[in-house]
C-alpha cells in the first residue's frame, strides 16, 4: 500500500509540475509589457528630438524670409503713406480741414496743405515746402524708376501729376503711352467726391474719364499733368494735348482743382486760377450764372487762367477778379503764354471744334475753350 500510495504521490507531483510549468507567469508579462511600453515611449521621445531638430534650421529659415517679407510690406506701406502723402497733398484732405481753421498767410497755408494729418502744430512749423517735396520725389522714386522709360510707362496712371521726367527718359517714339484715358478709379473717385464731383441728376461718374498726359511747364521741362473730362470728348482731348506737348506748348501746371479744395467749388475754381493751374471739370454753376458751368460736364477747360483772365466789359471798362492777371489784361503786349488767335493753342482747340472763351461779346473768358 505504502508503494501504491508512493506512486500516486510521485503522480501529483509530476501532475503539479506539468501545471505548473503550463501555468503562465503573470508577472513576467506585466513586466514584460511594461518595457515594451518603456521601449516606444522612449522610441518616440527619440524620434521626436531627432525630427525637431531636423527641422529646426528650416523653420528658423522660414521664419527669418517671412520677417523680411513683413519688413518689405512696413516699407512698403511707408512707402504708400509718403505717396498716400504724396495723394493727401493733391486731393487737398488736409486743405479742407485746414480751411476749417482761422485763416493764416499764403506761406503758412501752402506749408498745411502739404503736411500730413499726423503731424503737430509744432511739426508743420518746422517743415518746410522744400523738405516735403523732397521726401514726396523720394517716396515716388522709391515705386517708380523714373529713369527708367519703361517703368515709366508701366507706373504712367499712378504718377501724380506734377512730377517732372527727364526728357532723356521719355520715349518718344511711343508718346502715345503718355497720353491715356482710363475710367474714374476708386482712388480718384475717392479724391474728388463730395468736392469736385458732387451726386447730382445731371451727370454720373460713368459719364467721365481720367486723363493723365505730359505736358511742358514754364521751366520747358516734362511735366506730368491731369484731367478730368467728359467721356464723349476723352479723344479729342487726347489729340489736342498731344499735338500741343508736339508743339512744345507751356502750361504751367495740371492737377484736378480739388488740390486747392476750400469747401465749396466756386472759390476752389478761383483758388486754382490764382495758382494758374489749368482744368477741366468743376461741377459748379458757371461764372454769373444759376446754370450749370460746361466745366461742370467735363466739356470746357481753362488753360494758364493767369496770363488768360476772365474779363467783364459790360461797363465800359475791363474788370478783373484776379490780381496776378494784372500783366494780361492788354492782349497786345506779346507776353508769353498768352492766348490769341494767332497762338497755337488757339488753332489747336478750334481745330477740334472746340470754341474759345476769348471770342465772346460782353465778357472775354481768354483761358476757356468748350465744346
Amino acid at each position: 500500500m505504502s508503494e501504491i500510495n508512493k506512486s500516486k504521490k510521485n503522480k501529483n507531483m509530476e501532475k503539479n509540475i506539468v501545471i505548473k510549468k503550463n501555468k503562465p507567469d503573470f508577472y513576467k508579462i506585466i513586466a514584460y509589457g511594461l518595457g515594451t511600453v518603456i521601449v516606444l515611449v522612449c522610441a518616440i521621445i527619440i524620434i521626436t528630438i531627432v525630427v525637431k531638430e531636423n527641422r529646426a534650421e528650416p523653420v528658423q529659415e522660414l521664419v527669418s524670409i517671412d520677417f523680411e517679407d513683413e519688413t518689405s510690406e512696413v516699407v512698403s506701406d511707408d512707402v504708400n503713406n509718403d505717396s498716400n502723402t504724396v495723394s493727401d497733398k493733391e486731393t487737398g484732405d488736409e486743405m479742407e480741414e485746414f480751411v476749417e481753421e482761422p485763416k493764416t498767410s499764403e506761406s503758412e497755408s501752402a506749408v498745411a496743405e502739404e503736411l500730413p494729418e499726423t503731424n503737430t502744430e509744432t511739426e508743420s512749423e518746422e517743415v518746410s515746402e522744400e523738405d516735403i517735396e523732397t521726401d514726396s520725389e523720394s517716396s515716388l522714386d522709391n515705386q517708380v524708376n523714373l529713369s527708367d522709360s519703361a517703368s515709366i510707362a508701366a507706373n504712367w496712371q499712378t504718377i501724380p501729376a506734377g512730377t517732372v521726367i527727364d526728357k532723356a527718359n521719355i520715349d518718344f517714339n511711343n508718346l502715345s503711352q503718355y497720353f491715356v484715358a482710363y475710367e474714374i478709379p476708386e482712388d480718384v473717385y475717392n479724391y474728388i467726391n463730395g468736392k469736385s464731383y458732387q451726386e447730382n441728376p445731371y451727370i454720373a461718374l460713368s459719364d467721365l474719364r481720367y486723363v493723365k498726359l505730359l505736358h511742358y511747364n514754364f521751366n520747358h521741362e516734362l511735366q506730368v499733368g491731369e484731367l478730368i473730362v467728359a467721356a464723349d470728348l476723352q479723344g479729342d482731348y487726347l489729340g489736342i494735348f498731344a499735338e500741343l506737348f508736339a508743339a512744345e506748348y507751356e502750361i504751367q501746371s495740371m492737377y484736378l482743382p480739388d488740390k486747392y479744395w476750400t469747401g465749396d467749388p466756386t472759390s476752389t475754381d478761383s483758388a486754382s486760377i490764382d495758382v494758374n493751374n489749368s482744368s477741366c471739370f468743376m461741377y459748379r454753376p458757371a461764372t454769373g450764372s444759376s446754370k450749370l458751368s460746361k466745366h461742370s460736364y467735363g466739356r470746357a477747360i481753362d488753360i494758364n487762367p493767369q496770363q488768360n483772365p476772365y474779363v467783364s466789359y459790360t461797363s465800359g471798362e475791363p474788370k478783373w477778379s484776379h490780381e496776378n492777371a494784372n500783366d494780361y489784361i492788354d492782349r497786345t503786349t506779346g507776353l508769353p503764354h498768352v492766348i490769341t488767335e494767332n497762338d497755337i493753342c488757339y488753332q489747336i482747340f478750334t481745330k477740334y471744334g472746340f470754341t474759345w472763351g476769348g471770342s465772346w461779346t460782353n465778357v472775354k473768358d481768354y483761358q476757356h475753350f468748350q465744346k
